[in-house]
């Protein structure tokens, strides 16, 4: 009985045998889990919605015809991200427009100002090009 004793004392004594026991218990977690992550099913991710829209996309989002978008463009009420063809649009930016009345919010106003994208009124003729 002594040595038995003996053998439990030097046991936990010893660090060594305190680290092993512990990974034995930590790997029969991970193991327990890993089994358990197995058994649910993944959920499917959803579409990644992209950021930037075309024309195309914004007319679907807006519920209105593709010449009704370049409309509000050549009127310069609709927010937009690049003038580059084609025509580029942020999500968020059209979203905040179509919450305002499909109208510039100050911001979105700031923002195209930012971007040189605000139309100005200049009596039906550009004073901005020149030859």
């Amino acid at each position: 009985m002594d040595i038995i004793a003996e053998t439990s004392f030097c046991n936990m004594e010893n660090p060594f045998f305190v680290i092993e026991q512990r990974l034995c218990r930590i790997e029969g977690l991970i193991a327990n889990l890993d089994l358990r992550l197995g058994e649910i099913k993944p959920s499917k991710k959803p579409d990644r919605v992209s950021e930037y829209l075309d024309t195309v996309q914004v007319s679907e989002l807006a519920k209105v015809k593709l010449t009704t978008i370049y409309a509000y463009n050549t009127r310069g009420t609709i927010p937009i991200f690049s003038d580059e063809t084609p025509i580029i649009y942020k999500r968020d930016e059209i979203i905040e427009w179509l919450e305002n009345g499909k109208k510039l919010t100050p911001r979105l106003a700031k923002l195209m100002e930012g971007r040189k994208m605000v139309k100005r009124s200049t009596g039906g003729h550009s004073n901005d090009t020149q030859f």
